[in-house]
């Protein structure tokens, strides 16, 4: 195993540039090229043996580069490599894919059975990251793995293919809150044939209008007033079915294609406010939901300038969300998105806030007009004394701290009425109304004016 790390030495004792061509520079793993070649020799040789290919990335690593910085966490990726090679003597080969993606493949031990691997795996996953946890100061660290296991009725697969099971496998872990360690299977394939068929129509989809924005009214606490709503994708296809939200959203956004349903959304949107203004009809303001994938390029904020002076409808008439993980996961970005979106005039939510490690030092530094607090406290039809109190305390903050506070998920008056008597600002659930399609809306709006 020793080779595998740090190669042979020439005679002076030090590697040769040929040899570190070979390596990772940071950890002295293989490179991943290598690892794959090394791979392929022991499926040869499998014999009736299994070996174990084992893929884990670190959750939330990013977050330890953008808040201690890059040497902290090269430090962390080193220190994960140790523990991922020391006293391992079925080990075969390793290698860091890229960033903090790592895989390694060895012989399974005769005496366990595949699901028993996957648990002893699940339990080393748990020791480390407490012990990372502590080090590096980051309750939020977590290790998702995925597992590939190759045996001799499988020796046919190819080094690539296994890996990428297992990555596969990584990908569903990454997915769960709690147990982060997934056994590839062959049902995960169908998933990838059902992932695949649906973002290739999404392109079409957006060109016939199958993408329709349903609105969902929200209410002022105080009055009922109709004071706003929130801008919402549902897919219809032209047999009349529907594609629900959950069964395409999380695909888009991993594909990269959310960025161009998004970009119909707000253009749908800027339309629908600048038509009815233009027919002198009441409007009130529409919020837009804003994915992660815009903070990787930035564009957003000329696309949304773009739409103002198309359709020139006031910024006051258009409003964005983005979750409460956004500014968690990206903070410097999501910091630079909510002041650029302030020049131009428009509000900024922090959505779904309390749904996951809420960090209310965030709202400190964060120029947030509204808090949107999450339906999981509104879980009950009747109310938790745990859950008021956080309602409550979450209320007054955003009081003292002149943020506008929302609360979504509302569904009895019993809620409803307990909203009002903490002072929550603004509601929206299905006690007011679900999310509908424009033309009912616009019946809405017309009733409330």
């Amino acid at each position: 195993m020793k080779d595998s790390l740090i190669g042979h030495t020439n005679e002076q004792g030090t590697l040769t540039v040929e040899q570190l061509s070979m390596k990772d520079y940071l950890t002295g793993l293989d490179r991943y090229e290598v690892f794959l070649e090394k791979l392929e020799e022991n499926i040869k040789q499998i014999g009736d043996r299994r070996i174990t290919i084992v893929y884990t990335d670190i959750k939330y690593f990013k977050y330890i580069n953008e808040t201690y910085g890059y040497q902290v966490g090269d430090a962390l990726l080193k220190d994960f490599v140790a523990e991922m090679v020391k006293e391992n003597n079925n080990l075969l080969c390793c290698a860091r894919v890229y960033s903090d993606n790592f895989v390694s493949a060895g012989f399974l031990r005769e005496d366990l059975s595949n699901e028993e691997f996957r648990n002893l795996i699940y339990r080393v996953n748990l020791e480390r990251e407490a012990k990372f946890r502590e080090k590096y100061l980051n309750s939020r660290l977590q290790f998702c793995t995925g597992i590939s296991i190759i045996d001799k009725n499988s020796r046919s697969l190819d080094a690539e293919t296994v890996v990428s099971n297992a990555n596969l496998a990584r990908k569903v872990a990454k997915e769960m809150d709690e147990d982060c360690c997934i056994l590839f299977d062959n049902s995960m394939m169908e998933g990838i044939k059902r992932e695949v068929e649906i973002t290739s129509r999404v392109p079409k989809a957006i060109t016939n209008h199958e993408l329709k924005v349903y609105y969902q009214p929200k209410i002022e606490t105080e009055t009922l007033r109709l004071i706003g709503a929130e801008a919402l994708v549902r897919w219809q296809k032209p047999d009349g079915t529907f594609v629900y939200p959950d069964q395409f959203i999380p695909l888009i956004e991993r594909s990269g294609q959310v960025v161009d349903v998004d970009y119909y959304v707000y253009r749908e949107a800027f339309k629908f406010v600048a038509d009815r203004m233009a027919a002198g009809k009441n409007v009130v303001p529409i919020s837009l939901n804003v994915s992660r994938v815009h903070l990787n390029k930035m564009h957003i904020l000329e696309y949304i300038r773009e739409l103002f002076e198309e359709y020139k409808i006031p910024s006051g008439m258009i409003e964005f969300e983005l979750t409460e993980s956004i500014y968690l996961d990206n903070t410097e970005r999501a910091l630079e998105l909510v002041k650029g979106l302030h020049k131009l005039g428009t509000k900024v939510s922090m959505d779904d806030f309390g749904s996951g490690y809420s960090s209310l030092n965030l709202l400190s530094r964060l120029p947030i007009d509204i808090i949107k607090l999450d339906k999981v406290f509104l879980r009950e039809n009747t109310l938790q004394e745990s859950d008021k109190i956080i309602i409550s305390c979450v209320v007054d903050m955003a009081k003292r701290l002149s943020i506008t506070s929302l609360c979504e998920g509302v569904e009895t008056p019993e809620q409803s009425d307990y909203l009002k008597e903490v002072g929550c600002q603004i509601q929206q659930g299905y006690y007011f109304s679900r999310p509908i399609p424009q033309k009912e809306f616009e019946e809405f709006m017309d009733q409330k004016k």
